[in-house]
């Protein structure tokens, strides 16, 4: 081993999971968080961002004393060690290891591919290596590595690469050469086609590439393939989608017949119907209300990215088609064409039993109620109409639930406060969220009597029905909105870690007693308060919730004298595993304090190498 290097090894350092766009390496500020309003006051209704997940889970929706102040959490930016690249081309240079070399190499298509690193300057060194190395896993590392890193001038070296491999590097070549068009691979992939030992991939590969080029010349061959009975069947849908692609029009007429067989042969019609020919779109949709589950749903999906208003007329049964892809094919579409009749169909999608579709369906109601003013009455008017506690549909009861609170409607209170007790958690905590968000004056004695009933349950050794702690955290939220005095004695016991119930619950009641005394910085009731903050290094400390909404509690009570405290927590609290820091960043100016500056994005070496550098993390 050479003397630059430690041993090859799995070293496992940071890992992130965490999209392309996430990997930057340019530092900025870690949010755009202004200083607050010095007249800043939690009351009233909801009415800041509201960003729900895809698929909403009850445990996961938000508290209003996270809303308000929304504070964005941390930043963190990943960011390849500098020393990695220039060792890994180093290597490549100079090892006489096969294996290192191989390593090296691999490393750096890894790295193009997080777009960690400008890989195309190793272009030079890449080409050569391939060129001279004796060893094929040598030889293929570099050349996935130069088509990932999109070397261009690699090109016919990859188009030799990609003769001699077999699947697994042809998959790592040939989308580069079809991205570029590559001319030259042109006889390499007709070649393929008349092959019989060629496997479905490469088959596949080469009608995307001939497809890409465009290359008409190879049409007569995609046509033999798709018109024999012995051919595999993957390699006649390839060979369609080519057709579709190259002739339209041919493939339209090759299409028509294919409909009146099989299920098998329907989908081969539809490949070939993947076309930009408007009557293909056309023929395809016939096909939407095919016996087949599976036809029916290529069907739809397919016709949806290619020309979404013929589904016009299948709506109404593509709502109700057994097949989910089909019912959230028409949800979507739905959405760009919606009126009165189709909305309510969109409705009903809400107590679909695939979870999928009828989060689906909330999204496309949300979304259509902000683009067509018109339909938002209605929406609201169906979402409301849901709420009945007698009702077993709790699918379409929690989906209504979460459509109000993102339409922002503040009107049903009464109705939520009668689901609060609903068998499912998913109704029960979602009521209680709505109720929160936007508290309503009407059923205050009821909510407070609901929450000191739950605390005499629990008092009493009896377990009230579901997760009746996550419906007290919200309610305790509402309570403090309102200013509910007669809970002070609950809020007060939550200082004690003993306390019964979750980490949240403590928050919120913690939360809503700095509410009750707003502006009124008592010196006892501060210094409880950064206690919890100092709370540390305890056995247990005190949690992360807990100790943030102690630090905004300070803040609400404009404890100016426990200024001291709130600055520390913001210069020694961990921006890694809390919000905690930026919550004592954004709250001394509350007390009489500038605003210091805000925290550097948090840099992550990405890591999982297995070749480092000497002394490397």
């Amino acid at each position: 081993m050479t003397r630059w290097l430690t041993t090859v090894s799995l070293v496992l350092n940071v890992t992130l999971s965490l999209s392309v766009s996430a990997f930057q390496t340019d530092e900025k500020p870690a949010s755009t968080l202004t200083a607050p309003d010095p007249q800043f006051s939690p009351s009233g209704h909801y009415t800041g961002p509201l960003d729900l997940p895809h698929v909403v889970r009850f445990q996961a929706l938000p508290f209003r004393m996270h809303l308000d102040p929304l504070i964005p959490g941390l930043t963190v930016v990943s960011k390849l060690d500098e020393r990695y690249f220039p060792l890994w081309v180093r290597v490549l240079e100079e090892a006489t290891d096969s294996e290192i070399q191989e390593v090296a190499a691999l490393s750096l298509a890894q790295a193009a591919d997080l777009k960690l690193a400008d890989v195309q300057k190793s272009g030079p060194t890449l080409i050569a290596v391939m060129k001279a190395s004796t060893n094929d896993r040598v030889r293929f590392a570099c050349a996935r590595a130069l088509a990932v890193a999109n070397v261009k001038s690699a090109e016919p070296e990859l188009v030799k690469m990609a003769a001699e491999g077999a699947d697994p590097e042809r998959l790592a070549i040939e989308p580069a050469l079809a991205r570029w068009k590559s001319a030259a691979a042109a006889e390499l992939w007709r070649a393929r086609l008349q092959n019989p030992q060629t496997t479905g991939v490469s088959f596949r590969l080469a009608a995307e590439g001939l497809a890409a080029i465009t290359d008409a010349a190879s049409a007569p061959e995609l046509t033999r393939v798709v018109s024999s009975l012995t051919e595999n069947y993957s390699k006649r849908t390839s060979a369609a989608r080519a057709l579709a692609v190259l002739v339209p029009d041919q493939a339209y007429t090759m299409a028509e017949p294919l409909f009146k067989i099989d299920v098998v042969n329907r989908l081969l019609g539809l490949a070939l119907l993947d076309s930009v020919k408007p009557e293909a779109m056309r023929l395809a949709a016939t096909y939407c209300e095919d016996a087949s589950d599976g036809v029916a749903s290529v069907a739809w999906q397919q016709v949806f990215h290619r020309q979404p208003e013929v589904l016009v007329k299948y709506l109404s049964s593509g709502c109700l088609h057994r097949d989910a892809q089909v019912r959230m094919s028409a949800a979507r579409t739905i959405r760009l064409y919606p009126d009165a009749e189709r909305t309510a169909w969109l409705h009903r999608q809400l107590s679909d039993v695939h979870i999928e579709v009828r989060n689906v369906a909330r999204q496309m109601l949300v979304l259509i109620a902000g683009e067509h003013p018109e339909l938002k009455e209605q929406i609201i008017a169906q979402a409301g109409d849901m709420l009945k506690p007698d009702s077993s549909d709790w699918q379409g009861i929690e989906q209504s639930l979460l459509i109000l609170g993102q339409l922002y409607s503040t009107q049903f209170s009464t109705p939520c406060f009668a689901l609060l007790d609903y068998p499912r958690d998913e109704v029960g905590v979602a009521a209680a969220w709505l109720i929160q968000l936007f508290p309503d004056e009407s059923i205050r004695d009821q909510v407070r009597d609901y929450i000191l009933h739950l605390e005499e349950q629990v008092a009493g050794g009896k377990v009230p029905v579901g997760d009746f702690f996550l419906r007290e955290t919200m309610l305790l939220n509402y309570a403090g909105l309102l200013r509910i005095k007669d809970l002070q004695p609950l809020y007060e016991k939550q200082f004690s870690k003993s306390a019964a119930g979750t980490h949240e619950k403590r928050a919120a009641a913690l939360w809503a007693l700095a509410l009750l005394f707003e502006r009124n910085p008592v010196p006892e009731l501060a210094a409880k308060y950064e206690e919890r903050i100092k709370d540390r290094n305890s056995m247990p400390p005190e949690s992360f919730p807990v100790r943030r909404m102690a630090v905004l509690s300070l803040g609400l009570l404009r404890a100016e004298a426990s200024s001291k405290v709130v600055f520390e927590s913001y210069e020694i609290d961990s921006q890694e595993s809390s919000v905690i820091a930026s919550t004592a960043r954004w709250v001394l100016p509350l007390l009489g304090q500038p605003m210091p500056p805000d925290f550097a994005p948090v840099v992550m070496g990405v890591g999982g190498w297995r070749l480092n550098p000497a002394g490397g993390r």
